[in-house]
């Protein structure tokens, strides 16, 4: 047998041969990137849980912009890590925004008191931003505050004016 059929045989053996080498070569390969990939896995498991460590950190103890940047870095973390929960997310979320419509509306009670109103105005600002953002905004509450500050101001500037003397 040393015609085509023969040569057709062996071309087909040895087709066969080296797909079957490249079938048993890729398993190796794949066990020796597996313990990478595990390795890689852990990694991004404890950076995901060191984020949301400090998320929680910044939610007690820190403003709002910090734990905004926190709350961010520890969901592309937690994706990445493939533990993401949107759940979760949403929760931090509302505290989040919670914690500065509160610290919005009590700086904002003391700038009109120490009469900074373009520091309340800002607090003021800020508390609409948020409370639309978590979807709590009342906007007859914001026309009372607006106005309770237009009127500080007003009565300020009357008191605040000076006198002029009456020349006799």
């Amino acid at each position: 047998m040393t015609g085509p059929l023969s040569r057709f045989f062996t071309i087909t053996a040895a087709l066969l041969s080296v797909l079957l080498l490249v079938s048993l070569a890729t398993p190796q390969q794949e066990s020796e990137k597996d313990p990478d990939q595990q390795a890689r896995q852990r990694t991004l498991k404890r950076e995901a849980a060191d984020a949301l460590y400090r998320l929680k950190y910044r939610l007690e103890k820190e403003g709002f912009y910090s734990g905004r940047v926190a709350l961010n870095v520890w969901r592309s973390t937690a994706i990445d890590a493939g533990t993401f929960d949107p759940d979760l997310y949403n929760e931090f979320k509302r505290q989040l925004y919670e914690k500065s419509i509160n610290e919005s509306l009590k700086c904002f009670e003391e700038f009109i008191l120490e009469e900074y109103y373009y520091d309340a105005n800002v607090c003021l600002q800020t508390w609409r931003m948020h409370s639309k953002e978590l979807g709590t905004y009342d906007q007859a509450e914001y026309e009372a505050l607006k106005k309770r500050l237009t009127d500080a101001r007003s009565a300020k500037a009357s008191g605040a004016k000076p006198t002029e003397k009456k020349q006799d």
